[in-house]
């Protein structure tokens, strides 16, 4: 079959200087199929059909949720033989890897590794003590903003300050009157950005930044990442909202409060891999990407994030495998690593990819936290070109099951699909919800809780299997499976992404 013929017209990338990787196909099968359209009714356009070949509809029934449950199971066993996570540079992922590449291996795929160099950040000490003025002490749990400077060895005590009531940090002006100076700031995050508010406390001549994180699960604490890194020019670290407002309180009271803060840590050069197995059939210039992040932050066993995904697209594969041979077009599984240290998998794939191989990626779809249990359902949407196409694949999936969803814009999200799309190639998705909060609009139409986040276990140990929702899986693993389906078996479906472009 013919490639579109549309060029590249993605913003140039750094190239880095690697073997590329080389995927060899067997010759795609010929058929013929009848031109649906996006998520439209009749036969070939709900099920997309294409002759000879597995249906999106007969797939999508391989993909449900008691399908994908087994794996989500296996990530959690090795979650909990792994110290309690599957952290990108720990033993959990390592696992993680095996237990993919033994199911697909058994399934009859060709898997490979392919090796990324990253720059990690080790934390080696961080301690925080807070000491009122009675010369009471106490302990507070305490995260380590990655990327931002270090304390000395002996760490800083200093006096703690908090800002005045209907002060946020975000401008100089905040801290007219606040005796700032050689100090320790507590601050609670601020829509204008924690990378701002640690510049306006330096500027303000604060020695270090406490910050906490205003949810309804306030006793939830977050490793933030400090990208980028020359943006943050003192230390910083993150505690829960709960201790972030005692530590406020204790400031304000002028009782003479006042800290020790430790935080250090260290670059580390590691590497991580992308795992990948493509079907022996289809055309090798019209490629479907499907793909989702393998990796948990250290700091949880990363069942809904990304697990879920995971072991949607694994489950996928091996569903897709007996008919491999006669899809039209090939689809590439792809686990990416080290996607909580800012999608560091996704954009070395990408980066190294020459112009004819990205040309010969047709469309990718990605998926993220699936299941969480306060659950919306969001497809991204950026309202134009080949990625709306993919949306409205999705919207037409939901609309026929009857399931309530809503677009929103593909960056709200961050996750694996933003290289490609950077890169000028369609990208498609769906996700759960994470540190969002749900409204009573959103409650009426998915159930749940108000005023809740979405998913409370977001980032946290308590991402475990029995915080997924079952039902919402069953409902967000076929959708995914069915695109791809419908992407690798319809000609029509190809063409139609490819020609809105970017």
């Amino acid at each position: 079959m013919r490639r579109s013929s549309r060029p590249f017209a993605g913003r140039a990338l750094r190239l880095v200087a690697v073997t590329t990787l080389t995927l060899t196909c067997l010759a795609a099968q010929q058929a013929t199929a009848a031109p649906p359209s996006a998520g439209g009714e009749g036969a070939t356009a709900a099920t997309g059909r294409s002759a000879g070949a597995v249906t999106a509809d007969e797939l999508a029934q391989q993909v449900r949720g008691r399908d994908v449950l087994p794996h989500l199971e296996a990530f959690q066993r090795i979650a909990d033989a792994s110290g309690g996570d599957r952290g990108y540079n720990r033993p959990g992922f390592t696992r993680s890897v095996r237990y993919v590449t033994a199911q697909l291996t058994k399934a009859g795929y060709q898997v490979r590794q392919q090796k990324v160099p990253y720059t990690d950040f080790d934390v080696t000490e961080e301690k925080l003590t807070a000491r009122s003025g009675d010369g009471q002490e106490r302990d507070v749990p305490i995260l380590m903003t990655r990327f931002t400077p270090s304390t000395d060895a002996d760490g800083i005590e200093a006096p703690l300050v908090a800002l005045p009531d209907g002060r946020n940090g975000c401008s100089d002006a905040d801290y007219e009157g606040v005796a700032a100076r050689g100090a320790v700031v507590v601050l609670g995050r601020n829509a204008c950005g924690f990378g701002l508010q640690q510049q306006v406390a330096a500027r303000a001549g604060a020695r270090a930044v406490v910050m906490y994180y205003p949810t309804p699960s306030p006793d939830n604490n977050y490793r933030l990442m400090g990208i980028p890194r020359e943006n943050f020019v003192i230390p910083m670290g993150m505690v829960s909202q709960t201790d972030g407002e005692r530590l406020a309180r204790q400031a304000a009271s002028g009782d003479a409060a006042r800290v020790r803060l430790t935080l250090r840590a260290q670059d580390v050069r590691r590497t991580t891999v992308n795992l990948i197995a493509e079907t022996r059939g289809g055309d090798p210039d019209d490629v479907v990407v499907m793909g989702g992040h393998l990796d948990s932050v250290p700091e949880s066993p990363g069942i809904n994030d990304n697990a879920s995904t995971a072991g949607t697209v694994l489950r996928t594969a091996l569903a897709m495998a007996p008919h491999q041979d006669q899809l039209r077009n090939k689809v590439r599984f792809m686990w990416w690593g080290a996607e909580e240290l800012i999608d560091v998998g996704s954009y070395y794939y990408v980066e190294n990819l020459s112009p004819a191989e990205r040309g010969r990626i047709a469309a990718v779809i990605n998926g993220e936290l699936l299941a969480p249990s306060n659950h919306a359902r969001f497809v991204w949407d950026p309202g134009t070109g080949g990625s709306h196409e993919l949306a409205e694949m999705f919207a037409g999936y939901f609309d026929r099951k009857g399931l309530p969803y809503e677009r929103q814009d593909p960056g709200a999200i961050g996750s694996d699909h933003l290289p490609f799309q950077e890169a000028g190639i369609p990208a498609g998705g769906i996700d759960g919800g994470n540190l969002k909060v749900k409204s009573a609009e959103q409650q009426a139409r998915y159930g749940g809780t108000a005023g809740q986040m979405f998913d409370p276990c977001y980032h946290q140990k308590c991402d475990r299997l029995e915080a997924i929702d079952r039902t919402v899986l069953d409902q967000n693993a076929p959708a995914l499976a069915w695109v791809v389906a419908r992407l690798a078996t319809d000609d029509e479906a190809v063409r139609t992404v490819r020609q809105a472009g970017r």
